[in-house]
Order: structure tokens, then C-alpha cells, then sequence
């Protein structure tokens, strides 16, 4: 470890942290505050769209430094990081390190963050700077530069470094150019190198870095010093000093990771096909390929054990699909099974655009996929579903997104310069899953870094913050098994025929045996209590389904979010936990099984809904036909089980039947038939789907 006084930032500057480590120190108290307020869920396979919000309505709600609301239909709670001032007028904040480099300290049991953001001195600014944020108070300050003015530190952009996912002051760096990865604590302001990549390549430096949650295992791209070229990758286990070098496969290398655990290197190469991924194992020495054609990922994140990312081979638009390590990495089939890899997350609803940048900065260890999530940020000229907000969802395939903020990214505005990916947000969420940082120049001729609180709860996801890095252990533990996600569905089925009506069954009111924040008036479910948006209401029945029978319902209204459906009688309030569903919302109603989608139909306010169980097969019917069949047998004895999101939502009529039912009719199995089914016009299953994959 050493320290130089080129490296010292300004006597203010240092005063203002050694009060926040002081103020740090007992500052647990105020940490709680609660559930976060606003957003709204919505399925992926939603055409729903927000009108953009123009400048000057932007300008309106924000503050010039501080705490803010997003409007309506948001509802949000928004921090804005920089202003004019900090640029002396200019333009001069530096985008976000991308969706994988921590922006953010990790604040747990903290109530002030630390927030870094390069502000370009050769554009009125200071240079690398340091931004703190008191979640009780609002209160937000610049607290002046990293480094000293004649510090040639003080002149970097800060592209690529990032704060320590356990050390809540270590801030990763380096030098444009050099070869040495370096820690440097915002607080002491000791500077150490990690390791120099010249000791094992010559002649060469790094780029893109990426560490380990336990910051015991690094990863850079090595470059020539001479002639830049992409030399290929190296990992260094800092515990046992000892260095790991992969040279590039073929003429085509972009960049690798390591991943949360420490255990396996992600790179992304040509390695027969194009843009494909490589995995290494740094514990076994086995090395897995999955080619481009198969699922390999373009822009991604990596996981404990495990990576997610975009497909752009996959038949539906913007597919997120998860890839577990321990799992054979074979690519199987486009739209992957229960029991097999690459199961898909998320998605958008057209081909016209990418995903854009995709963050898993708060991934978990030891935690199940169904309760990890993540989230994307793009921007683009074109009005589409999400594409221009921020949206997170779970791991869980449900396929429920989180929508939390609006981007307030003009790519026809001046702000951030003439390079539209520079005006990207590209953001990234840090260690909790609380806060998601970005830029976005607002309309305006200039960018600013943006905060926004998630109400992750919405999702059924959050829990305690991590907590202090693991003491360092000969060899990486074995990276956690993630359960594998729920299946993501086949296409929805067509549009329901008129059919044959299903025979009545004897049907009763139902009794119900659990109610959570939901009140029961005869036949009638209402949300009367809990989290508008949250899905903390639930109905559970005494009577249970065998063999033959049915749950049937009336739709009361058409924008509220909930499900009905029958479960094997637990009273849990996650979508997942109904084996057979529908999901109501807006006009369409989702078929979800175990929270994975199926198929879908619209829907009206009055329309009656019918889950029928004919000797162990499930029918969905609207308004009497059959508008799908499930390839799921029904086992068990099931119960009805309904979950709310919204306040004051609602089901009528609601009742249990038993005995026999309608012969087998319409529908055994959907067939595709809109375009999320299909590969994008003009190219085949096999084709890319949108050029430009790679992760930047």
C-alpha cells in the first residue's frame, strides 16, 4: 500500500468524508424507511405505452439538486445527482460506467450513500468526483473531486471503475493506458495495486475490469500497448496472488467477466460462430461454449454462478434468458423447458429495437433465482413498449415487469453530445436492489446523473442488504445451485372460437380459509388493505378441486392487476404459487401457470372466466369457450387462490364447482400465431435478430 500526495483530494473535500465516516458510524438508525412508493407492474407481453414527457414538463418536477416525485402514472421517488454548477455551465457529466460497474457504495446499515460520477475537466468539470445522499433527509451534495487538480487521476472520464461490492469505500481504478488495476479508498485515500498485468503479458495494459462480490477474484481485457489490439483476457486470485491468462480464440474478442462468485470467467469471443460465449472455471480448469446460434448473450450480467442477458438468436424480441454454469451449456431449445437451461425472464413486445443495457448489480449469494432481479434501461427515437423506461423484473419466468421510471433520455437533444450512445442511460442498481443510477440529458443541452428508489416489493423481491466481505479461503467456494426458473411459455394461442359450452358443474359460494388484506361480501373479493401495486393481498378457499370441478369468476373491471386461480393450498401472495391461474389486467388476461405464461386473450368488464379440472386436465373458457388447454395435469386436490395487486381490485361471482364437466372441445393445444412466436421478418430463427449485440 501507498500513498502520494498528486493522489490526495482537496483539504475540503477530505474533511466533508471524515465527517460522513463519523456520522456513518452510528448511523444505522436511520436506514428504515419502508416500502418505496410508485410503480406498476405490468406483464412483458403488454403493448401498454406511456406518453414521453417533453422537456419542459421535466423541468417542472425537477429540483435543481435533491429529492423529487416522478409524475403520474409513476409515482417514483427520484434523486437528482449533478447540475449546471458542477460543470461550470457545461456539459460535462460523464455517462454511467454501464449496467454492470457500481456507481454506488454499498450503503447497507448506512444511511448516506456514496455516489461517484466523472465529471470531464476538459468540459468544465472537476474531474472524478464523489456525490453523497442521506436517504432520511434527501439531502444531496458534491463533495468535490477525487484528486487533486494536478493529479493526472483528476483527468480521467472514471469510465470503467467502480465501488466494491462489500467494502463500502473501495473504489476500483485505473489509469487510461496502464497496466496496473488499482484500489483506492474514498475515504483514507490509500491507493494499493491489485495486481500489474505486465508481470504476466508484456507489452500490454487493461480495460474493463470486473470484480468478485468478496473482492477476491478480478478480471480485465488485456490490450497491446503498442497497437491496442484485444489480446484477450486474464483473472488474478488476489488470495493466492496467482494469475489466470486466456488468449483471444479468433480475430473477433469483445470482453469478459468474472462472475459474483469468483468462480467462473465469462468471455465473450468468437469461438467458431461469431459472438459467442466462453466460460472458464477457474476451480475445475473446464471450459463450456455456448455459441452465438445457441443463446449466447450480447449485452449481459453476470450472477452467482450463473448469467442473464440478451439473446438476440431467440424467436421472441428482446429475450432475457439466464444460463446457469453448473448446467451443461448445451443452448437447447429457443424457448427453454423447466428442466433446462436458458430460461426466459423477460422480453419485449417488438423487433424495431434492442434491449439495451441490462444490470444485476444486486444479485444475491445463496439466494434462489425466483427471488433475484434485475433491470434494463434504453432509450430510442421510436415509441415502444418499455423501451424508453426503466424496467426490473425477477428471475422467476413470470414475465411480471416492474415499471419504475421514465428515462428522460432524448437522444434528439444536444445533452450529452452528438454520439446517441452517449445519451443512453445505461444505468446501474446497486448492491441492495434499492436505487438505480443513470444519465439522461432531460431534453436539455446537457447530462445528469439521476437516481431512482425501487419499490422492488412490488416484485416479491428485497431482503437484508449484504453484509461485510467473507474472509478470503484457499479456493472459491462452489458457486450456489439457482433454482431453475418457472418455464417461459410457448406463443400465445389464438384468439377463442366459439365453442362448446362446458357442462355445468354444482357449484357453490366459496368459504374461505385465509384473508390477507381482502375482504369477502358474498360472492365478491375486494383489496382492501396492504400496498396499492404490491402483491400483498390473497384469498385462499376451504373447499378444494379433485379430480372434477372448477373455479369460476366474473372480471369487474379491466385495468386493475390480479390472479385467480387454483394452488395446493398454501397462502402465499407470489403469482408463482398458483398452479393454475389467470392473470387479469388491462384488458388482457394472461393463462399462468406456476407464474409462467401460457397464453392470452382479451377481456371485458362482466366477462366470466372458468378453470375447469376434467380428470386431472385443465381448461381455461371465457364467456363458455375453451380458449385453452393446459399440457399440465392437475395432481393434487387443489384450492382457489386469488392475488391482488391493486387497491380495490376485484373478482365477482365467485364460485366452486365439483362433479363431472363438459367432453374435451376447441383447443388441446395453442398453436402460434402473433408475432412474438415468430423470428423477425426477414431472417430465420437462426439469423440475428438486431445488429450490434455485443455488452457495450
Amino acid at each position: 500500500m501507498f500513498r502520494k500526495p498528486s493522489v490526495l483530494v482537496a483539504a475540503s473535500c477530505r474533511l466533508t468524508l471524515m465527517t460522513l465516516a463519523i456520522v456513518n458510524a452510528g448511523a444505522g438508525v436511520a436506514v428504515a424507511q419502508g416500502s418505496a412508493p410508485g410503480g406498476f407492474v405490468e406483464s412483458a407481453t403488454s403493448g401498454g405505452l406511456r406518453p414521453r414527457l417533453s422537456s419542459g414538463q421535466i423541468q417542472n418536477f425537477l429540483p435543481d439538486r435533491g429529492r423529487f416525485t416522478f409524475p403520474a402514472p409513476y409515482g417514483t421517488t427520484g434523486v437528482r445527482l449533478t447540475n449546471a454548477s458542477d460543470c461550470g455551465g457545461k456539459d460535462c457529466v460523464n455517462y454511467t460506467g454501464y449496467s454492470y460497474w457500481n456507481n454506488i457504495n454499498n450503503h447497507s446499515g448506512s444511511d448516506t450513500m456514496l455516489i461517484f460520477i466523472g465529471l470531464f475537466r476538459s468540459r468544465g468539470g472537476q474531474g472524478p468526483s464523489l456525490v453523497s445522499y442521506s436517504k432520511s433527509s434527501g439531502e444531496t451534495r458534491n463533495l468535490g473531486p477525487l484528486f487533486a487538480a494536478d493529479s493526472d487521476f483528476s483527468w480521467e472520464s472514471g469510465e470503467g471503475w467502480y465501488f466494491s461490492g462489500t467494502r463500502p469505500t473501495a473504489l476500483y481504478m485505473n489509469k487510461s493506458g496502464d497496466s496496473r488495476m488499482l484500489r483506492y479508498d474514498v475515504q483514507s485515500h490509500a491507493m494499493e495495486t491489485v495486481f500489474d498485468v505486465r508481470q504476466t503479458v508484456p507489452n500490454s495494459y487493461i480495460w474493463q475490469m470486473h470484480s468478485s462480490y468478496d473482492d477476491r477474484v478480478h478480471s480485465a481485457t488485456v490490450r497491446s500497448s503498442s497497437s491496442y489490439e484485444m489480446l484477450g483476457c486474464i483473472a488474478y486470485r488476489e488470495d493466492q496472488h496467482k494469475a489466470y491468462y486466456f488468449p483471444k480464440k479468433n480475430g473477433n474478442f469483445d470482453e469478459c467477466s468474472i462472475d459474483k462468485s469468483g468462480r467462473y470467467l465469462v468471455i465473450h469471443e468468437d469461438a467458431g460462430s461469431g459472438d459467442d460465449n466462453v466460460i472458464e472455471d477457474l476451480e475445475t480448469g473446464k471450459e463450456s461454449v455456448l455459441l452465438d446460434p445457441n443463446g449466447a448473450l450480447g449485452h449481459a450480467d453476470v450472477g452467482f454462478g450463473y448469467m442473464l442477458g440478451e439473446d438476440d438468436h431467440n424467436p421472441r424480441p428482446g429475450a432475457v434468458r439466464v444460463w446457469r454454469f453448473d448446467m451443461d451449456l448445451h443452448g437447447g431449445e429457443p424457448v427453454a423447458t423447466v428442466a433446462s437451461q436458458g430460461n426466459l425472464v423477460y422480453e419485449l413486445t417488438q423487433w424495431n429495437t434492442g434491449l439495451g443495457h441490462l444490470a444485476h448489480g444486486a444479485a444475491r449469494p445463496g439466494a434462489s433465482l425466483d427471488q433475484q432481479m434485475a433491470c434494463v434501461s434504453n432509450a430510442n427515437q421510436q415509441d415502444v413498449p418499455r423501451v424508453n423506461e426503466i424496467v426490473c423484473f425477477r428471475l422467476d419466468g413470470s414475465l411480471n415487469a416492474l415499471v419504475v421510471a421514465p428515462n428522460m433520455s432524448d437522444l434528439n437533444a444536444s445533452g450529452g453530445g452528438g454520439d446517441n450512445y452517449a445519451k443512453l442511460p445505461k444505468g446501474n442498481l446497486d448492491v441492495t436492489g434499492e436505487y438505480f443510477i443513470w444519465t439522461a440529458n432531460a431534453g436539455s443541452g446537457r447530462l445528469d446523473a439521476y437516481l431512482v428508489r425501487i419499490p422492488q416489493q412490488k416484485l416479491g423481491v428485497g431482503s437484508p442488504a449484504p453484509g461485510p466481505a467473507p474472509a478470503p479461503t484457499p479456493t472459491p467456494a462452489p458457486a450456489p445451485a439457482p433454482a431453475p426458473a418457472p418455464t417461459p411459455a410457448p406463443a400465445p394461442g389464438p384468439a377463442p372460437a366459439p365453442g362448446p359450452a362446458p357442462t355445468p358443474v354444482s357449484a357453490e359460494g366459496a368459504r374461505w380459509m385465509s384473508l390477507i388484506n381482502v375482504t369477502a361480501a358474498g360472492n365478491r373479493l375486494q383489496k382492501t388493505g396492504g400496498c396499492d401495486g404490491c402483491p400483498d393481498g390473497s384469498a385462499v378457499s376451504e373447499q378444494q378441486v379433485s379430480g372434477n370441478g372448477a373455479l369460476q369468476f366474473t372480471a369487474t373491471e379491466t385495468g386493475t392487476l390480479r390472479f385467480a386461480g387454483l394452488s395446493s393450498g398454501g397462502i402465499g401472495t407470489q403469482p408463482g404459487d398458483l398452479s393454475f391461474a389467470l392473470r387479469l389486467q388491462g384488458g388482457t388476461v394472461e393463462v399462468r401457470e406456476s407464474g409462467a405464461y401460457k397464453s392470452e386473450t382479451s377481456f371485458q368488464s362482466g366477462d366470466a372466466f372458468r378453470i375447469a379440472v376434467e380428470n386431472g386436465t385443465v381448461k381455461y373458457s371465457k364467456n363458455g369457450a375453451i380458449f385453452y388447454t393446459s399440457a399440465n395435469q392437475a395432481g393434487q386436490a387443489l384450492r382457489v387462490h386469488a392475488i391482488f395487486f391493486n387497491a380495490n381490485a376485484t373478482i365477482g361471482d365467485v364460485t366452486i364447482g365439483s362433479g363431472s364437466s363438459a367432453p374435451a372441445a376447441s383447443v388441446t393445444s395453442p398453436s402460434p400465431s402473433d408475432d412474438r412466436a415468430q423470428p423477425r421478418p426477414g431472417l430465420s430463427a437462426g439469423s440475428p435478430a438486431t445488429g450490434g449485440r455485443r455488452r457495450r
